[in-house]
Parts: structure tokens; C-alpha cells; sequence
């Protein structure tokens, strides 16, 4: 009702009944989440007429306009990637919360801006994640998915810099969609200054879209292969007359069939943010994401990959082991509020809160055992319903700013956070059965549950007080100093094991500098210990100790083509002990033997705009090796070379006519199932796109994916157990956008 009074209290003539659907739509979304489909499809099928009306007051009100109020904001001095239009971006604090360019930052990140997205119509993280130097995307199910960066999985994930977790384990559940966020930063390397727990893999940083004082609106239509339907809406501006008061609201509906036989997946999106500023120096924000992932005959496991002989087995790329009862439904509520207060001396507070809660629940098959090649038989059904709830609750609150120390000027950033996460799982089994064949696993009926049990319920608690200092020596010198005080307590019980751990104050250091070689080119090297808590379970069916650590890099930045084009170069080491590696199973749970590992590689990222009409951006990764401390390769289902290359050019003879491409590349993977080695050659994916401009409201777009229609596994992250399935095929997206 707030939202609606603001609204109602509004003097924008033009702008008021948008904002007033608006937000019509934001409370009954959700209070009412079923309706999300049918109010999508009508706000969108108003924006043309909400358009001509805003255009037609416009014209009339010209007489009696008002003197022109410009009011301008210092939290609007880091420009967003949806209006620069640009491949790149001028400044980041992903790494240590100071607003630092690319440049010099002493560690690799790559940016996926909002221009690249839209460009190739990326719609989920999944998606996203891949257009990322170094990231490889691991969906080893239908609905699950874990991201590797260096060999090893990420699990610090960030929305707007604040730290908050996928999952435990760093396993995404279902499709999360990327229709609210501006940009995706990728921090390479251990960042255990701001997260407290240094994972040497990477950072993900969700960057949120923001309000807009001007009045925007954009509405997607898209269409593709296997019934692939989509309703996307975008509004912003101001909701009153100095645009103190601002708002938007982003929504997203998708329904699809897919190329897996029986499959199908729905997903709705709600993001909706109102800013104020309080006073000329204080700002205050609050917003809610919500979204809703339903999938139909999604598969848990995947295809058996051998036969009983251990000879590989072959499958269609639509092949899937699940029954047409089995589903999983996701619902994800993200609650967010920022208070940030402006000194004269250009030093800022900051304080955030954000709530998490996620639920999933639905019934699986998971198919074990390997087929008789003449017989069919030797595989298993075993299926259990699963429901599982998390609840997430972090607070942050720093300050950054100037000050001067020996005739010079340097930088300090000093916070803290708390977070409390919990899990609880149940479940509900059945006695196994046997499948006369792998063809009848779609046919498997409906199972008789047994009543529902706790498996697990544990939870974390932790703090970390950070500072930071980028300190100026002299000009062509910058030197990062910080560190962290890193607390936490884990309690519970996970499948009978017990949850229990705790750290008090372990200190986390930072180091980096920088050094300009000239007004374009640095060199950099920065330190940072890793310190990681874990719950994966070791042979004493215990969670294994805290993953601890160094983690080196160093390498050249350079920024070209009066800062439209940025480029790294970096050398990495990492040393750890505690690295979990798999040696067997224990029911459904993964049994590890902590070992000390070794990773060393170089990596090159370039991103940004080589002329007024080439948008560009591209990465390799190199994994020398990935060594145990017996000299082992660990981890062989991660490629040592990944490579990917972006580009869309503006047709200069056809004014509004741009065209596109991107390539995937890895090299070959193996895993070991049992004393068979499973290995998949490399493989490279191309995607095309091209948009054509109507005219100043209207764009028409073609993506195409996996143009060369690729057969692979998706992933063989777990398929030492001997199951994946395959990636989708060549397929296409048409889109039709509106904007105002």
C-alpha cells in the first residue's frame, strides 16, 4: 500500500498510470504469485498504449511546464553497463570495496556487462557464466549446478557486494534468472578480505539494476525452439517531482518444452526497488527479488554411461532417466534495504541487510547400475521426495574514504559482517526396484512414500571485521594493505553426521600493488592466504577441516584506446591443503580424502570496444597443472584450456543493422569410473546473433545456439559415478523488443 500511496501522490502526469500499474503488479505478485502470469502479459501488451498516452500529456502540458529541476546525486557517479552501452566498465570494488578501476585492481576480473547480454539474449546465470574468463559451468543435472574458476569450485557469491550464498556447497538449484541485474563481476582468485572464507577460485558479484531519475520502460517478447516462450518487462524513473523519489520493476515469465524427452520448465520473475534521498547526503534503498523455477521430469543423476562390460555407451542427446511424475519446485525471496550517508570530506557509510530464503521440494528417480548389453537388465530405480529450506541473514556496514598520511593521498575502507545461514532437509524414500531396460525408466510409476523424515539441520554463524588501505607512495605507485578477523560456528546434523566446528578471529591478510609503467600499462602482483570452512564429508563420515592455503598472482593491465578497451595478462599459483578429492560414496553423499594441493596457470581477459562498431570480449585459461601432494592430477574432469571470444559489429552500410558471434572452447576431460577412464575430447560452441533496428521504440533479434549443433556431456563433474547427460543442440531465439 506504500508503494501505491508514493504513486498515487506523484505530480509526473505522463508517468502515473504506468507506475501505478506498476505497482499493482509488484504487491500482487506477491501476494498472489500464481497471477504473475496473466498480469505479465497484460502490463506488457500496455506499454504501447501507456506510451502514446505519456507522449499525447507531454504535448499538452507544454504550456504549463515547470522550470526544468536538475538534481544530481553522488551515488549516480559509477555510470551502470546498461547506459554506458559498452563491453567494459570504468571502475569496480568487487575486490576491496574501493571504487577502483580495472586497471588497478591487483587481481583478474572480468565483467559480463548488460550490453553483451542483451546482445546475445542471455537470460540465466548458466548462460551468463560461460560468456566469463575462466569459468566453467558444471550442470550435472537438469536442475543443479555447481561453477568452477582455477580448477576448484566457487562459493562466494555476491549480490551488490554483499556476500550471500547459493547453497553450502555452492550448488545452484534450477535457472536463476539475470533480468534484474546490470552486470556480472568475476573476481578471480582468493577473496578473503570482504568474505572472510579466501576460496582460491573466484568471486561471482551480481550487480543489481538500479532506478533511473529519467522515465524508461522496455518490454521483451521472445520466442524459440522446443516451445520456448518468454514475457519480459522493464520501468523505472521517478514517482515524484525533484525525483527524490524513484522506483522500478523489473518482471520475467518463461515457459519451455526441451530437447530432453518429457522435460518442461516454467520460471517467474518480480524485482522491485524504490531509492529515496533522505536528505542531499543520505540515501536509502529497499527491494524485493522474488522467483519461481517449476520443472517437469527433471532429471536427478543423469544417463548410466557404461554397460555391465565397462564399454562406453552411446544415447541421443534427448535421452533422460526420469518418469513424468518426477518435478522440482524453487522458490527464491531475496529482501534487501541500504542506508548510505555522504560526508563533505568525500567519505561514505554505508550500512545493508539482506534476507535470503529458499525452498525446494518434488519427487525423483535416481537411476543406478549398468545395463546388460544383451539382456537390459542391471539397472535400478530409487526414488525418494526431497524438500529442502534455507534461510539466510547477512548485515554489513562500512565506511570509505580519503585521507592524506605523509603529504599524500590514500584511500581506507573498514567494516564488518554477520551472517546466520540455516538448512534443513527432508526426505521420504521407497524400496528400490529393478528396470527391465534402460527405455522403460520413463514409465516408471508413481511410488508409495514413506512418511517424511529429517535428514539434515544445521546452520552457520559467522563475522568478519575487515579494513583495507590503498595507499599512494608515489604516482605511479599503488599498494593495497588489509585483512580480515574471520569467526564462525557450524552446528547440526547433516544424514547422521554430525555438524560441528568453529573458528575464532583467524586473521585472513591482503596484499596488492600496482605499478604504472606509463599512463596505460601496470604491472600487478597480489598475496592472500585461503581459509575455507567445509561441509564435505571425509572416511570418518566427518566434515573435513578448514580448506587453508595461499593463493599468488601477478601480470601486466593495460587499458587502450582512451579507456575503451581493457586487457590482463596474469600468472597464478595457488597452494592448499584440505582440498577435498572424491574416493567413494556413501549412499547418495560423496566420501573425500582431504589432500594438499597445487594449482598453477595463466590466464588473458580483453573486453571493451575496439572502434565505434566493434564490441569485443575474450578470455583464455590455462591450467598447467592441478597436482595432489603425491603428484596426482586432480580434478580431471576440469579442462586445462578454456577459451572464449565475443564480438558484435555494427554493419556500417546498414546503419542499424548489427550482427554477432561467440565461441566456446575447451579442451578434453576425463574422469576414472571404477578402473574404466571416461574420456570427452574437446569441443567448441558457436552462437550467432543478429538485431535489427526498427526505429527508435522497436528492435527485432535473431540468436542462434550451438549453431554447429555440438554433441557433448554438459558436465563430468560427478561422473566418476559414472552418469551425465548431454548438452542441448542447435537451437534459436527470436525476440522482439519494445522501448520508450
Amino acid at each position: 500500500m506504500i508503494i501505491v500511496i508514493i504513486l498515487n501522490l506523484s505530480r509526473f502526469a505522463h508517468h502515473r498510470v504506468l507506475f501505478q500499474v506498476s505497482a499493482d503488479v509488484f504487491i500482487g505478485a506477491f501476494m498472489h504469485p500464481h497471477r504473475i502470469n496473466a498480469i505479465t502479459f497484460a502490463l506488457m501488451l500496455a506499454f504501447p498504449s501507456i506510451s502514446v498516452f505519456a507522449e499525447e500529456q507531454v504535448n499538452n502540458e507544454k504550456v504549463d511546464a515547470l522550470p526544468e529541476v536538475k538534481v544530481t546525486s553522488k551515488a549516480e557517479k559509477d555510470q551502470p553497463s546498461e547506459k554506458t552501452k559498452s563491453y567494459t566498465v570504468d571502475s569496480t570494488s568487487t575486490a576491496t570495496r574501493l571504487n577502483t578501476s580495472i586497471r588497478e585492481t591487483p587481481q583478474s576480473i572480468s565483467v559480463i556487462t548488460r550490453e553483451q547480454l542483451d546482445d546475445f539474449r542471455v537470460l540465466t546465470v548458466n548462460e551468463a557464466l560461460s560468456y566469463a574468463t575462466g569459468i566453467k559451468v558444471e550442470q550435472f543435472e537438469s536442475e543443479r549446478t555447481q561453477y568452477t574458476s582455477r580448477g576448484f569450485n566457487i562459493t562466494n557469491f555476491q549480490i551488490d557486494g554483499l556476500s550471500t550464498p547459493i547453497s553450502f556447497s555452492g550448488t545452484n538449484y534450477g535457472d536463476l534468472d539475470i533480468a534484474l541485474y546490470d552486470r556480472i563481476e568475476v573476481l578471480r582468485g582468493a577473496n578473503g578480505l570482504l568474505t572472510g572464507s579466501g576460496n582460491p577460485s573466484a568471486t561471482i558479484n551480481f550487480i543489481r539494476k538500479r532506478t533511473t531519475r529519467d522515465f524508461q520502460a522496455k518490454a521483451n517478447a521472445s520466442i524459440g525452439s522446443w516451445d520456448n516462450r518468454r514475457l519480459d518487462a522493464d520501468v523505472s524513473g521517478s514517482l515524484n517531482g525533484d525525483g527524490s523519489i524513484r522506483g522500478r520493476l523489473v518482471l520475467a515469465h518463461q515457459e519451455k518444452n526441451s530437447y530432453l524427452d518429457r522435460y518442461s520448465s516454467e520460471r517467474d520473475v518480480v524485482y522491485g526497488i524504490i531509492e529515496a534521498d533522505l536528505t542531499e547526503s543520505t540515501s536509502l534503498a529497499i527491494g524485493h527479488t522474488y522467483q519461481r523455477n517449476d520443472a517437469s521430469s527433471n532429471m536427478f543423476g543423469g544417463l548410466n554411461l557404461l554397460y555391465s562390460d565397462g564399454s562406453k555407451r552411446h544415447y541421443k542427446a534427448s535421452d533422460s532417466t526420469a518418469p513424468g511424475w518426477s518435478y522440482r519446485n524453487v522458490d527464491t525471496n531475496i529482501s534487501f534495504a541500504e542506508l548510505t550517508h555522504y560526508f563533505n570530506n568525500d567519505w561514505k557509510i554505508k550500512g545493508q541487510l539482506t534476507q535470503k530464503a529458499v525452498t525446494s521440494a518434488g519427487p525423483h528417480n535416481y537411476v543406478d547400475g549398468s545395463e546388460n548389453r544383451i539382456t537390459g537388465l542391471g539397472l535400478t530405480n530409487n526414488p525418494f521426495f526431497y524438500t529442502f529450506k534455507t534461510q539466510d541473514y547477512v548485515a554489513d556496514i562500512y565506511a570509505n574514504g580519503p585521507f592524506e598520511l605523509a603529504g599524500r593521498k590514500h584511500e581506507l575502507v573498514v567494516g564488518a559482517t554477520m551472517s546466520r545461514v540455516a538448512m534443513r532437509e527432508f526426505s521420504r524414500s521407497t524400496a528400490t526396484t529393478a528396470l527391465t531396460s534402460f527405455d522403460a525408466a520413463g514409465d516408471v510409476p508413481y511410488p508409495a512414500f514413506s512418511p517424511e523424515s529429517k535428514s539434515s539441520d544445521y546452520r552457520t554463524r559467522a563475522s568478519n571485521l575487515y579494513a583495507a588501505a590503498k595507499l599512494n607512495p608515489i604516482d605511479a605507485l599503488k599498494v593495497t594493505l588489509g585483512g580480515s578477523l574471520f569467526s564462525y560456528k557450524l552446528t547440526g546434523e547433516s544424514y547422521t553426521v554430525p555438524q560441528d566446528a568453529k573458528e575464532n578471529n583467524n586473521f585472513v591478510p591482503y596484499i596488492g600493488a600496482v605499478y604504472d609503467l606509463d599512463n596505460a600499462h601496470s604491472v600487478y602482483a597480489s598475496y592472500s592466504k585461503i581459509y575455507m570452512p567445509q561441509n564435505d564429508i571425509g572416511v570418518d563420515l566427518k566434515a573435513l577441516a578448514p580448506l587453508e592455503g595461499k593463493n599468488y598472482e601477478a601480470g601486466i593491465k593495460s587499458e587502450w584506446l582512451d579507456k575503451k578497451l581493457n586487457s590482463t595478462f596474469s600468472l597464478f599459483r595457488t597452494e592448499q591443503k584440505n582440498q577435498p578429492l572424491q574416493i567413494g560414496t556413501s549412499g547418495t553423499r560423496s566420501i573425500n580424502e582431504g589432500i594438499e594441493a597445487t594449482t598453477k596457470g595463466y590466464e588473458f581477459d580483453l573486453a571493451g570496444e575496439l572502434t565505434d562498431r566493434l564490441s569485443l570480449n575474450a578470455g583464455y585459461t590455462r591450467l598447467m597443472s592441478i597436482k595432489g601432494d603425491q603428484g596426482q592430477s586432480v580434478n580431471t574432469f576440469t579442462p586445462k584450456h578454456l577459451a572464449h571470444v565475443s564480438a558484435v559489429y555494427k554493419l556500417p552500410y546498414i546503419e542499424n543493422l548489427k550482427v554477432g558471434a561467440s565461441l566456446n572452447w575447451q579442451s578434453g576431460v576425463h574422469v576414472d569410473i571404477g578402473t574404466v577412464r571416461y574420456a570427452q575430447d574437446g569441443y567448441a560452441i558457436l552462437n550467432l546473433m543478429a538485431q535489427y533496428k526498427i526505429d527508435d521504440h522497436w528492435d527485432v533479434a535473431v540468436n542462434l545456439y550451438n549453431v554447429t549443433d555440438e554433441k557433448y556431456l554438459s558436465s563430468l563433474r560427478y561422473s566418476s559415478s559414472g552418469q551425465g547427460y548431454y548438452a542441448p543442440p542447435v537451437n534459436g531465439l527470436a525476440t522482439l523488443t519494445w522501448k520508450y
